[in-house]
């Protein structure tokens, strides 16, 4: 897959924060659907998991509601009874690991059903946001702007939309964290077992659009 690879580094060297080891491979299109119209939120969204603490503060304020979005939705997800039943069902394949592979999976679900949530096409979205990202590339962190040119050339977020291309990020995570998990034996279980993953994302996801369009973190932060 062309464009999987170009968005991962080439060298398959790893980062040194193992906390950016899953980052790179979190869920971004979900992420980015839900940032809505605003490219300071959408940028607050992308670079969250690379903004700890109260670092948020130091952004302008569309970028911290972006920031503080990104957070709600993790949260939301984390303690959500679907999303959790999902991660349940993937644990005795995944371990500990379960509940950001199920992020992954869930991008998967979004890909494939994406009619269902949103009127705006899935390749005019994608091409859209691929070009805001780019604008957007100086205010992130310098992990990020290193990444991201590969990641676009890459059609990073298509990749999200094919089986085989979800079956290479899970293997490029797993190597990225020591092999701490199969990913060809969490692949086939999903794919196996689809249909029971997708009744709890589409259950799940409508929720979650709706928490995200009225997540008011703090009343003076304006975007």
């Amino acid at each position: 897959m062309r464009y999987l690879w170009n968005a991962c580094c080439k060298s398959g060297r790893k980062v040194s924060n193992p906390a950016h080891n899953q980052a790179f491979f979190m869920n971004h299109l979900a992420h980015c659907l839900l940032s809505g119209e605003s490219e300071s939120v959408l940028l607050g969204n992308f670079i969250g998991d690379y903004v700890k603490g109260n670092a948020w503060k130091h952004y302008p304020a569309g970028v911290q509601y972006g920031l503080l979005l990104h957070r709600h939705i993790d949260s939301f997800t984390d303690v959500h009874p679907l999303a959790r039943r999902s991660v349940h069902r993937l644990r005795p394949v995944a371990g500990r690991y379960a509940a950001p592979v199920t992020d992954v999976l869930y991008d998967h679900l979004l890909a494939i059903h994406w009619d269902k949530f949103t009127p705006v096409p899935f390749d005019v979205f994608t091409e859209k946001t691929y070009r805001q990202l780019v604008s957007l590339t100086a205010q992130m962190p310098p992990e990020l702007q290193e990444r991201l040119p590969r990641m676009v050339a890459g059609r990073f977020l298509h990749g999200y939309s094919k089986r085989e291309g979800l079956a290479w990020i899970l293997d490029r995570f797993s190597v990225r964290l020591g092999n701490k998990f199969d990913a060809a034996l969490v692949s086939g279980h999903f794919f196996e077992k689809i249909d029971h993953y997708a009744e709890d994302f589409n259950s799940f996801f409508p929720e979650l659009l709706l928490s995200a369009a009225d997540f008011r973190p703090l009343s003076d932060i304006i975007t």
